[in-house]
């Protein structure tokens, strides 16, 4: 990247003179984000040139807009001052990835120091921290397994996104230490130095973090994790969380509008939800044990007898006798009243029930040949092994079911 000045007056106006909202700006004005990148950058001041081999700079990966990261222009000013002092007109400008914290120091994660040119990081509210409380720390997904699979830990998403990892407490204590989490668009786990810095270095949770440490990418402001801790904007549950609050929204608005409770066995359903999980490695068993659940809870958390007498509300006779049991045929037909596409809106439900039965029962080749097929044709896909994008596209078509239900009329 070659940035060109005038002089220094100009290079001041466009960078040091900014105000510090405008240099630690991370949306793009195309409404994305900006990440960090190391790149070779040159800058002409003049007649004055200073070479920065891997400057960290902030690229919005939509655009592909750059700017300088926001205490880089200080460090250019410094130079360009050094050089115009000793008569110099060239030179090189290094920021090398060369400095251990004191955080976690034990533990020897390998991390980027420079990731604290990326805005927000090199803050810190508490003067007494030693500096890099805040420098990501990058491990491959599949460490979330080992804290999922040892009943010591605790393993919690808050949302799609981000979550905690957590050693259960003793002697009244919840909690011995507990780590937020986040996940990049590199599908990478991020974590704070300074948070790892609670875990003991005896503990086994720190064999399996330094065996799943990885080199930093240096992508983490899009990132629910960096919005929570560093902005505080709270992160969207879980989409199966959502789509349940959506489902209770809609049998609120029925009952409202016409007094007809269609939940079925409530206060189990909340009780089972607790169990859910978000897939870690989207395996058949971790998807098919979700589906199991949202199975149960979405097509038999809902009550047929309720549902026969909003039909009869809204058509001014009984349902067919085809369709006066069949909780879905039911849903089906109402939806129908004032959309057309009846069939076409109601699909996820009928393929997740259908992915319930593939995943849960014995069935011969030929009817799991059949249902995998209906579930492909509905949701639009091409493979059934690829089970993140199955159940991904099943759990988004499902959220748009329910929101649809929530505001249309019927």
């Amino acid at each position: 990247m070659e940035m060109i000045f005038k002089d220094i007056d100009e290079f001041d106006r466009k960078y040091n003179e900014a105000t510090g909202e405008d240099l630690y700006q991370v949306q793009c004005d195309c409404g994305r984000c900006y990440e960090m990148n190391l790149d070779d950058v040159g800058i002409s001041i003049g007649n004055f040139h200073i070479e920065i081999p891997e400057c960290p700079i902030m690229r919005c990966k939509n655009c592909w807009t750059a700017k300088l990261c926001p205490t880089i222009p200080q460090e250019i000013h410094k130079t360009y001052e050094c050089m115009a002092a000793n008569g110099n007109n060239a030179c090189r400008l290094s920021f090398k990835n060369d400095i251990r914290f004191e955080w976690a120091k034990e533990a020897e994660y390998q991390y980027d120091s420079r990731d604290l040119f990326i805005p927000g990081l090199d803050i810190d509210l508490d003067p007494m921290h030693p500096r890099g409380y805040s420098c990501p720390v990058f491990f491959n997904r599949k460490v979330l397994g080992s804290f999922y699979n040892d009943s010591d830990y605790e393993l919690d998403f808050f949302s799609e996104s981000y979550g905690s990892i957590a050693k259960r407490g003793t002697d009244g204590w919840d909690y011995e230490w507990l780590v937020c989490f986040g996940i990049n668009k590199n599908n990478r786990v991020v974590m704070f130095l300074g948070d790892l810095d609670d875990i003991d270095i005896d503990d086994p949770a720190i064999h399996w973090l330094q065996s799943y440490n990885i080199t930093s990418d240096h992508t983490i402001v899009d990132t629910e994790l960096y919005r929570a801790q560093l902005h505080c904007k709270p992160s969207k549950p879980i989409v199966e969380l959502r789509i349940l609050a959506l489902k209770d929204s809609f049998y609120k608005r029925i009952k409202d509008k016409y007094g007809v409770d269609i939940s079925h066995l409530q206060d189990v359903c909340e009780e089972q939800k607790k169990g859910l999980q978000k897939p870690l490695n989207y395996t058949e068993k971790e998807i098919g044990a979700n589906i199991d659940l949202m199975d149960r809870l979405l097509n038999e958390g809902i009550n047929v007898k309720g549902l026969r007498k909003l039909y009869k509300v809204l058509y001014n006779k009984v349902p067919d006798e085809e369709i006066e049991t069949k909780t879905r045929k039911l849903l089906e037909e109402i939806i129908r009243k004032n959309d057309e596409n009846a069939s076409r809106i109601i699909g996820p439900l009928y393929s997740l029930n259908d992915l319930r039965n593939y995943f849960s029962h014995l069935l011969s080749k030929s009817k799991m040949e059949d249902l995998k097929g209906g579930v492909l044709n509905t949701l639009g896909l091409s493979d059934f092994q690829d089970y993140r994008k199955l159940y991904d596209t099943l759990m988004q078509r499902l959220y748009e079911f329910y929101q649809y239900l929530n505001i249309t009329d019927l």
